[in-house]
């Protein structure tokens, strides 16, 4: 779970504020597509949006599907507030994460490596060190939305694919969807966006007892 939620985190640090208008006109670079997105999500300033979260596990017709708040502060801060059908949080700023669950007041804490997580390193690993991992497609669908996929190299152990869907009309990040080698599929839909109004969310809670791993 922590391994996929990582990737996650990284893929959408990596592409949540892209231009699509800017995509179109290089969907046969991706990589080009990409440098153009790191350089914009610097300029915003902290956001917050709404997810739902679809897990399917490998061999299952079916799973879960969770809801909560999403809160970025770029370049580097993430944060994941699942409110259904249970609270827990997921925290990312750097290379320091947390996980906790309210309810229990125990947490979470570790050091993450973008050079040994695939998925985090879209974030923090610059496109020319990206393209020695992945291969990266870029084009538009029937919607005018732009696609990027991602194909991890051997190396990146974790998944086997990764799919970003751009609304071109409102240059926000519509879905964010990964299989991993085991053959659980995972599916973010992400809508909502605005401001983020409140603060302190970037800060792990004092009231957690936090746990070393």
């Amino acid at each position: 779970m922590r391994n996929v939620f990582l990737a996650a985190a990284g893929g959408f640090l990596a592409l949540a504020f892209a231009s699509p208008s800017w995509a179109e006109e290089n969907a046969l670079d991706p990589w080009a597509t990409l440098a153009e997105v790191k350089n914009q999500l610097r300029a915003d300033g902290p956001t917050r949006a709404d997810f739902v979260h679809h897990y399917i596990p490998a061999g299952f017709p079916d799973g879960e599907v969770e809801s909560g708040e999403l809160s970025l502060a770029l370049p580097d801060c993430l944060r994941w507030d699942y409110r259904e059908p249970y609270g827990k949080s997921f925290l990312i700023c750097g290379r320091e994460a947390h996980f906790w669950v309210p309810e229990d007041g125990t947490g979470q804490r570790s050091m993450v490596d973008p050079q040994g997580e695939p998925g985090l390193d879209l974030l923090l690993l610059d496109t020319r060190q990206l393209a020695t991992r992945y291969r990266a497609t870029a084009e538009t669908d029937d919607a005018g939305n732009i696609i990027l996929d991602l194909e991890p190299d051997e190396m990146a152990t974790v998944l086997i694919g990764a799919r970003f869907v751009i609304d071109s009309r409102t240059d926000r990040l519509l879905e964010v969807s990964y299989e991993d080698r085991e053959g659980g599929s995972t599916r973010f839909e992400i809508s909502g966006y605005g401001p983020l109004e409140k603060g302190g969310q970037f800060t792990p809670p004092e009231s957690i007892l936090w746990q070393e791993p």
